[in-house]
């Protein structure tokens, strides 16, 4: 394969390639706090619910942003959180991170909700 054949072939790898890599975004956990519902009378549960500011970035990078549909038959909301403030990309956010892997990332104007699935669970041990 010589000439213009070869130089179409390369040109389409050049154009597709790049879409297959991942977008980083750059995140910044900039509060985090432990909350938990000692009301509830299962909270016992929460004693080795931990999370860390990585686990934070970790998290809001490869859990799956769902629909609010999905995320009211699919999530498990136990009595325990960590919530913060972050910034993803210059923007201003607030977010929940439940144990059980249901998670909220909002601001006055943009309400997001994630579920922590097979590749979250395998790299947050212990979140689900």
């Amino acid at each position: 394969m010589n000439g213009p054949a070869t130089l179409i072939i390369l040109l389409i790898l050049v154009l597709w390639l790049p879409s297959c890599q991942s977008v980083q975004r750059n995140i910044d956990v900039i509060s985090m706090e432990r909350k938990i519902d000692t009301e509830s009378p299962d909270y016992e549960i929460c004693s080795s619910f931990t999370l860390t500011k990585k686990a934070v970035v970790d998290y809001f990078s490869v859990a799956k942003e769902v629909s609010g549909d999905e995320f009211h038959h699919e999530s498990i909301i136990l009595p325990c959180k960590y919530q913060g403030s972050m910034k993803i990309d210059d923007t201003q956010f607030q977010w929940e991170i439940f144990a059980g892997g249901s998670g909220y990332l909002y601001n006055k104007s943009i309400e997001k909700r994630y579920l922590c699935k097979e590749t979250c669970c395998k790299i947050l041990t212990g979140l689900c």
